[in-house]
């Protein structure tokens, strides 16, 4: 007799009379998923079946929402979901079969992808959650092994085995979903958890935005935004940490998708796309022809964590990319012709006459573009070393109406806490600088700035400021910054100003 599945159900035999199980295609954290063939209808269908281990009330009921809420999903681009039932105390899930790798898959053997195929596939999956978010229902989980992608290049969103329902609760009983998670428990998986989920504060479709964002990222740079040695570690840095910019990370990626992929990925809620529809609508609207040449941050790359086993053999291990850089392959010099005439301007007179104007011509001075720095909380011993991590987005998103602030002290003084509190603004390399804009609705703070080759771990290390200044009343202080080079500039607020307790921000620019 044939090896049992859970429960000691073996292969060959039919759950519930009907379902005849074939093989083993995945393992998951809840459960198992099994190709089977229905024996009614003849057809090849896919069976979850719960683990035994978790078989409680709690772990059913949330295996049956599973059921009952990708039930009510009828989309191209979703699995679907055909029946649910028990049998000798096995619990299934019968869903269509897929014949398609997962995006894990696709990722572990081919690594980062072309702009355009990221954008192919994450606005299929947009189109799904917004469908499944227009439902009432809220995935929680968009994950790379979550995503099936077929060689004809249509994608399909599987297992909503923990979306949450948003439907109104029966008058007499709680809703599911708070019986079940309760205030502060985290469900999902740790790479791709929104700041909100790791928080225990309140999921919406804005959580699965994010996770989307998490997921571009990692398409696009061949690796997640955030890794560490566990899974708490790495579910905090979505909380206290800025990701770097993927053009930090790989070259050629379009400057329109990284601001898109940022903007979805912002640790604050309000500050993302606020629906599915909207970051699809912004995918599309990227020009994929627009991908210029950036430095890049050399950072280690890590093995995602993953409870998923992938099919037909595929290794778990994650394929380090081969990193690539674009070389310029032409250069064009302009010369200058030194003999004869260069140009010559004719200007009429007040009388009529044409002239011939001999003024050489202005000297035109260019400033160079620095791409869009990483902005980072610094706050040093005596300090925790997190100031409102989740907004400091807003910094550099273009908009000065959206403000990141300090935290709010007893006193302009920090509350006798710490001598100052700031911000890093993280470059691509080293880059001289001319100048810091700070756009801010505060009155009367006072500020450093320092400059320095990397970030520093202390005040002291930054050495002497280079410019200090207190915020005047027209909304914008600028730094003169003497030419100095460097790649990471620190803003180190001194006093927040008189009669002030907090400082907001809404811009910084450098130049």
């Amino acid at each position: 007799m044939s090896d049992p599945v859970p429960g000691g159900v073996h292969v060959d035999r039919a759950l519930a009379g009907r379902y005849r199980l074939k093989r083993l295609i995945a393992k998951g954290g809840m459960a198992e998923v099994w190709e089977a063939l229905d024996d009614i209808l003849g057809r090849p269908v896919a069976v979850k079946i719960l683990h035994p281990h978790l078989d409680d009330e709690s772990f059913r009921e949330r295996f049956r929402r599973e059921a009952i809420a990708a039930a009510r999903l009828a989309h191209p681009n979703v699995v679907a979901t055909f029946d649910t039932g028990t049998d000798g105390g096995i619990i299934f899930i019968v869903m269509e079969l897929v014949d398609a790798p997962t995006l894990r898959q696709v990722l572990n053997e081919g690594g980062p992808m072309a702009a355009g195929r990221a954008v192919h596939i994450g606005r299929q999956v947009a189109d799904a959650l917004q469908y499944a978010h227009k439902a009432g229902v809220v995935h929680r989980d968009v994950k790379p092994a979550n995503i099936l992608v077929a060689a004809d290049g249509r994608v399909k969103v599987a297992d909503f085995g923990i979306a949450k329902a948003m439907v109104d609760a029966e008058p007499d009983r709680p809703h599911p979903s708070e019986a079940l998670t309760g205030v502060g428990t985290i469900v999902g998986t740790a790479q791709y958890l929104s700041p909100e989920q790791v928080e225990g504060r309140t999921v919406d479709g804005r959580s699965d935005v994010y996770a989307l964002g998490v997921v571009l990222y990692e398409m696009l740079c061949g690796r997640p935004p955030f890794t560490g040695d566990t899974d708490m570690v790495v579910a905090l840095k979505h909380v206290t940490t800025a990701p770097l910019a993927p053009r930090q990370v790989r070259a050629g990626i379009p400057r329109a998708l990284e601001d898109v992929v940022l903007r979805a990925m912002a640790k604050a809620p309000e500050a993302r796309y606020q629906s599915a529809g909207e970051l699809q609508t912004a995918l599309l609207s990227v020009d994929l022809g627009a991908a210029e040449v950036t430095n890049v941050v050399a950072a280690p790359l890590a093995v995602p964590r993953t409870d998923d086993t992938p099919p037909r053999g595929v290794p778990p291990s994650f394929v380090q990319s081969e990193r690539r850089w674009m070389v310029p392959t032409v250069a064009i010099v302009a010369v200058a012709l030194t003999l004869g005439v260069v140009g010559v301007l004719f200007a009429r007179s007040d009388t009529g006459h044409r002239l011939l104007d001999t003024t050489p011509p202005a000297t035109v001075t260019s400033q160079k573009a620095i791409p869009t720095p990483t902005p980072l909380a610094f706050d040093p011993p005596p300090g925790s070393g997190v100031e409102h991590d989740e907004l400091l987005p807003l910094l550099v998103d273009g908009d000065p109406a959206t403000v990141w602030r300090t935290e709010n002290y007893n006193n302009n003084r920090f509350g006798g806490l710490k001598p100052g509190v700031g911000v890093v603004l993280q470059l691509d390399g080293p880059h001289k600088l001319k100048e810091l804009k700070v756009t801010s609705p505060s009155r009367g703070w006072s500020a450093e700035v320092l400059v320095a080759d990397a970030p520093r771990a202390t005040r002291d290390a930054w050495g002497g400021p280079v410019a200090t200044k207190v915020a005047g009343a027209d909304g914008t202080t600028t730094f003169d910054l003497a030419g100095r080079t460097g790649g990471a500039v620190l803003l180190w607020i001194t006093d927040l100003g008189e009669g002030n307790s907090v400082v907001s921000i809404g811009e910084l620019r450098l130049a």
